[in-house]
């Protein structure tokens, strides 16, 4: 059990918190996170989950505009379950799930020694849960997942989350700066680049025995930004953003945190062209509107002249010239081609 706790004053802006006081052996633990899954650490392991647990929270409580306590959050792919045991710590009801025990059996003890009766653990493959397994959540955390999920199991987790998630989808994930590969789906085109993540020999066993690589597919996709912006869209989502702050004072460029709502969306009334279209249908209006709204090219070369040369004296001059001689005509005719 949690033996103390007092009260933390935050900014006016924030209600007040409780600063739980964690033994010294769970901060040292979550000190060390992800110093152990071997190879050369990743920019963000240890301390540094400090400032994107931070970011997270932060964005859970000021997106839902409600106190994290009132919240139903599901984390898929929790691993050790620092974020989950952070969500519940603030009081949410958090259900935590990842495809291997081996980090999460560590987190759920942590949860049974501080009395977190809010929070539960489940085994499961995150690309079998959906709404109709587990119910709705306000907030779905997808945090370091989506970049080891392959298309195009992908596609189909995304638009489980759409359903598993009320309000909010938040994302922490990799992206590809370098393109070099095109996936499809339902007729859209997706750009990112293929990333190996076991060898193609390797069994079963070893493939799961590998913490900090997918379950089981042999590549997964990093999709570029604006692709993956525009999945989540074609998905469902009515708004993406991306977080810049809480600073994450390490972050990799190739890796960005995204917030994905869930809404009706808006009805607007000083354009009403744009209510009820489609993304596709909406850029299509535009680029029309837009080819109408164009000055027509003139088509004599007198026109040209005309709309070239300033002030009218030159263009008179200019005109004499052109009348007086076929080779400046010519010459001229030439020069002012679009």
């Amino acid at each position: 059990m949690i033996k103390s706790s007092h009260t933390l004053q935050m900014e006016p802006a924030m209600s007040s918190q409780l600063l739980h006081a964690l033994p010294p052996d769970i901060l040292e633990f979550f000190a060390q996170k992800g110093l152990d899954l071997g190879g050369a650490p990743p920019p963000q392991v240890g301390n540094a989950n400090g400032a994107k647990v931070r970011r997270i929270t932060q964005l859970a409580l000021e997106l839902s505009a409600r106190r994290l306590e009132e919240l139903s959050i599901l984390d898929l792919g929790c691993g050790e379950g620092v974020y989950a045991i952070e969500a519940a710590l603030h009081g949410a009801s958090v259900l935590a799930v990842n495809g291997r025990t081996e980090r999460m059996s560590r987190g759920e003890a942590i949860a049974r020694r501080l009395g977190l009766t809010n929070l539960r653990f489940e085994q499961a493959d995150v690309r079998n849960i959906s709404v109709d397994s587990h119910g709705g959540f306000d907030i779905v955390y997808f945090l370091g997942i989506l970049y080891h999920l392959n298309v195009p199991d992908v596609f189909y987790v995304l638009a489980n989350l759409h359903g598993l998630c009320r309000r909010w989808l938040l994302i922490d994930t990799h992206i590809s700066l370098n393109p070099q590969d095109d996936s499809s789906f339902q007729g859209r085109e997706y750009t990112g680049t293929r990333v190996r993540e076991h060898g193609d020999s390797n069994p079963e066993a070893a493939r799961r025995g590998r913490v900090a690589s997918s379950l089981d597919n042999t590549f997964s996709f990093y999709f570029d930004k604006p692709s993956l912006i525009r999945l989540l869209v074609d998905t469902g989502f009515t708004t993406v953003v991306e977080c810049h702050a809480p600073l994450e004072h390490i972050k990799p460029p190739d890796r960005i945190t995204l917030a994905a709502a869930k809404s009706p969306g808006v009805i607007v009334s000083t354009y009403p062209w744009v209510n009820a279209k489609t993304e596709d249908e909406i850029a299509s209006y535009l680029r029309v509107d837009e080819a109408r709204a164009k000055p027509a090219q003139p088509t004599s070369l007198r026109a040209r002249l005309n709309q070239m040369l300033r002030p009218p004296r030159i263009r008179s001059a200019a005109y004499r010239i052109v009348d007086s001689s076929p080779v400046a005509l010519h010459y001229c005719h030439d020069s002012i081609q679009p």
